[in-house]
């Protein structure tokens, strides 16, 4: 059985006003995130018999419609943008013909709550493995145990799961090369740019008993096949 996935997350095009190397260096990051996400979700799903395909399709909207156009075995996985109890309130957001996500294939779309960096958050020590394949400077060995992150409930934090990723970087991370000063330079989270690589330090196995949508979306499309 084959499934297609869409994503948020990405790019869909080249941006006309940017330089042809910035185009190339997002087009290789949107490659680099649909690989993540295919070896996470396969990892997951742990099922010879079903391939997976991932289509990043950029913001939630042009993913959601997308996803609404196409066929059968369409699966939609994007941010969430609010609290787990207020789930059914993203399906009354207008999309860009003016009407609500259609009822009738809610139940293949799924979430991150509140965001994709909901699951960096709940395996945190996936950013020091991370950080170390990459040659990062660790400021602090405390990053596991940050006070943003410690024993809270990642998917009702006050602050957005992107932004607390931005605080950790400034917080505990470092770069081994430095500026004209000779200082380290910092390291400033950036989605498309450092999402890729957290993926492949998650342990998508783990992740299935952490993370609910994540439960959910593993248990429909094996009673698929």
């Amino acid at each position: 059985m084959v499934i297609r996935v869409l994503t948020e997350g990405g790019v869909t095009g080249s941006d006309p006003t940017a330089t042809a190397e910035h185009n190339a260096m997002i087009q290789q990051n949107s490659a680099a995130l649909r690989e993540a996400l295919n070896r996470f979700f396969t990892a997951a799903l742990d099922r010879d018999d079903i391939d997976i395909k991932i289509e990043v399709g950029g913001g939630w909207k042009m993913a959601s419609m997308s996803f609404i156009t196409k066929g059968n075995n369409d699966f939609l996985y994007v941010d969430l943008d609010r609290p787990p109890e207020l789930r059914q309130e993203w399906f009354n957001q207008k999309l860009f013909n003016g009407k609500p996500f259609p009822q009738s294939k809610s139940e293949c779309v799924f979430f991150w709550v509140q965001e994709m960096e909901a699951w960096f958050l709940k395996q945190p020590e996936c950013i020091v493995r991370w950080a170390k394949q990459e040659r990062l400077t660790i400021k602090s060995a405390d990053l596991e145990d940050d006070q943003l992150i410690k024993d809270k409930d990642i998917e009702h934090l006050k602050q957005k799961p992107s932004f607390v990723m931005s605080v950790l970087f400034k917080r505990h991370l470092e770069s081994n090369k430095t500026d004209k000063n000779e200082n380290p330079k910092k390291v400033a989270y950036g989605k498309l740019r450092h999402a890729p690589g957290i993926i492949q330090a998650l342990d998508p196995i783990r992740m299935i008993h952490q993370d609910k949508e994540l439960s959910n979306f593993v248990e429909k499309v094996r009673s698929m096949g």
